[in-house]
């Protein structure tokens, strides 16, 4: 196939991600970590379409007033 074993490896992990294979299942099937996966494939883990509630997170975040 003229590829290297380890870029069609690593073809196939983002594949199965990009299908919606669970980070932990990929793992478990490639013998290495999930965290190995998030920091090898961050791009599968982007919340782009995630809208955040900037007023709610200033209110649980605030600080409590000092008397």
């Amino acid at each position: 196939m003229g590829e290297q074993v380890s870029s069609l490896r690593d073809s196939c992990l983002d594949r199965w991600l990009e299908a919606g294979v669970p980070a932990w299942g990929v793992a478990e099937w490639a013998g290495v970590s999930a965290s190995w996966i998030a920091l090898r494939y961050p791009h599968r883990f982007r919340l782009e379409d995630i809208e955040i509630d900037w007023e709610h997170l200033e209110e649980i975040l605030r600080l409590p007033d000092i008397p």
